[in-house]
């Protein structure tokens, strides 16, 4: 495995983080040192709506998540993020993260992600799990939550 890059915490990272635990924000993206957007919603639906919406934010940026799994992961890559923290981090997530140049923090790092339900993996996370390629990866998330909207 290569060496992950990580980073110093910085007073923006304590404010990103600072922000998300107060709640309301899911997501806090930076660029150029400041604050550039926020983003509220669940799982990886924030940076899923920045990737296709906005997507110029995330290029050379630091995004500071509540749950980085490897879908989330996928999506930074994507984008063309340089850096990332998950409040909440999974070990794939992390890998991946490495694996693409992307440095990174976290304050807790995890096996996986659950279920919203408890009832093990979140269904997402193992959609990519054993997926190697960002585009890939993407194209199967948006699948999978697809398919689970439209479950009853």
């Amino acid at each position: 495995m290569e060496r992950i890059k990580s980073f110093d915490v910085t007073p923006i990272l304590d404010e990103a983080r600072s922000i998300i635990k107060a709640g309301g924000v899911s997501c806090v993206v930076i660029k150029d040192g400041a604050i550039a957007h926020t983003a509220d919603g669940r799982g990886v639906s924030p940076l899923r709506k920045i990737y296709e919406g906005l997507p110029h934010l995330l290029k050379d940026a630091f995004v500071v998540d509540k749950i980085v799994g490897k879908a989330a992961a996928a999506i930074l890559v994507l984008g063309g993020a340089k850096q990332a923290h998950g409040i909440v981090m999974s070990f794939a997530a992390r890998d991946y993260l490495g694996k693409h140049g992307i440095a990174l923090s976290y304050d807790r790092c995890v096996d996986v992600i659950s279920a919203r339900s408890g009832s093990g993996i979140c269904p997402i996370e193992k959609s990519v799990i054993d997926i190697d390629d960002p585009h890939e990866a993407y194209e199967k998330l948006v699948r999978r939550i697809e398919s689970l909207h439209n479950v009853g």
